[in-house]
């Protein structure tokens, strides 16, 4: 059992690295861990800020998603000489800089993310899904007044695709191509297999080829395109799409109301902080949840739907379709058959007594398993052996 962590955060879009904080704290507490939070935006980690973590003494240090190295490429933690925990949200591939830190651990939500990262000889890796606060529930009196809502950035993936195939040799615009045919015929291959398959099949020559870039595109281009054909697949019920463009693509011009405008069934709002989406997701039948990034691990968007009675439907996930019986406790889509989508959404909402009883065994099964106060059992559980491992090596 631990006795102390220091967690850092800071802003992200949406804030939802503030809120994830807060309520691991509030489960940390529960389990009688002392508790140190350090907001690298509302304070700057200087000298006192260093000097008051040491009389801390925190047995760890994390954050969710990764921190930016300081100099020389070392972390904060490696001047520290205290174990960090990363606990990733997002890809691993955009954090494969933490590797290089004997102090560093790292967790993801994604199984096939964690045998990726354990292929480059780094073995301080856990799979720690997503959670949900252990309070969080529907809300008695509030009508559920809203059929389909989806909450989320939009990607222009129309845009960034020109914009690559201007820059790009042929060679390398077809390797993406494939790539994203891959990405959508299959529901088993994460991103980097799907990458490194089509890069396979065109045997082109890899020297000067910036791969990360590579992947970026394949990433951004693909959950732009499979949130907005998931929403773009329902046709009869109405649907509230919460969201803005998402800054993470520099040449994105096109938004929710370009993508959406010719569907008549579709109500653009302006984007929610993530502490405020949950009223929604109280007065929602059915939430939407695109993650092809994700084909072996969780989404806060399926648990939070389903903590607060929501149902949600689902691109497929290995790791969700053991967890969960398709149909009876969630709703999982094909990227290769999204047509399928329509069919079901107006199943469940014309047979409420059925979404009800989907969403009541979901939701016990979050409850049980996908809590915070799951995962600070499961920290007690698979951390303390790495910790005396780096403790041991340092």
């Amino acid at each position: 059992m631990f006795k102390k962590i220091c967690l850092f955060t800071n802003y992200n879009q949406y804030e939802s690295k503030r809120h994830f904080t807060k309520k691991f704290v509030e489960a940390l507490n529960r389990q009688n861990i002392e508790t140190k939070v350090i907001d690298a935006n509302e304070k700057v980690i200087d000298v006192e800020s260093v000097k008051s973590l040491h009389e801390f003494a925190p047995d760890f240090t994390c954050s969710f998603n990764s921190m930016n190295p300081l100099r020389g490429g070392k972390f904060l933690w490696d001047f520290l000489k205290i174990p960090h925990l990363s606990f990733l949200v997002d890809p691993s591939f955009y954090a494969t800089d933490l590797i290089e830190s004997p102090y560093s651990i790292i967790s993801c939500v994604d199984r096939s993310d964690c045998s990726a990262i354990r292929t480059s000889g780094f073995e301080n890796v856990l799979f720690f899904p997503h959670a949900v606060e252990r309070d969080l529930a529907p809300e008695k009196g509030v009508e559920r007044d809203l059929d389909v809502v989806f909450l989320g950035s939009c990607y222009d993936y129309e845009s960034l695709r020109m914009a690559w195939r201007a820059r790009n040799p042929e060679a390398l615009n077809k390797v993406l191509d494939d790539a994203i045919d891959i990405v959508f015929s299959t529901d088993r291959l994460s991103l980097a297999e799907a990458l490194v398959e089509a890069w396979n099949i065109s045997k082109c020559d890899p020297r000067g080829v910036d791969f990360p870039v590579l992947y970026s595109y394949l990433d951004n281009y693909t959950r732009g395109k499979d949130r907005v054909e998931l929403i773009r697949s329902i046709t009869n019920a109405k649907i509230h799409v919460f969201g803005e463009l998402s800054p993470d693509n520099p040449v994105g011009i096109l938004g929710w109301s370009q993508y959406l405008k010719a569907q008549s069934n579709v109500t653009v709002h302006p984007p929610m902080p993530y502490s405020e989406i949950f009223p929604i997701l109280k007065r929602a039948k059915i939430v939407l949840n695109s993650m092809p990034f994700f084909r072996d691990g969780t989404h806060e968007r399926i648990f939070n739907a389903l903590a607060c009675g929501g149902l949600p439907v689902t691109s497929e996930s290995m790791y969700l379709r053991e967890q969960f019986k398709d149909g009876q406790e969630m709703v999982f889509y094909q990227g290769s058959n999204r047509g399928a989508v329509n069919a079901k959404v107006d199943d469940f909402l014309s047979n409420e007594k059925k979404r009800q009883e989907a969403v009541m065994h979901g939701r016990d099964k979050v409850m049980k398993h996908h809590t915070w106060d799951a995962r600070v059992e499961q920290l007690n559980k698979e951390l303390p052996p790495v910790i005396k491992k780096i403790r041991a090596g340092a």
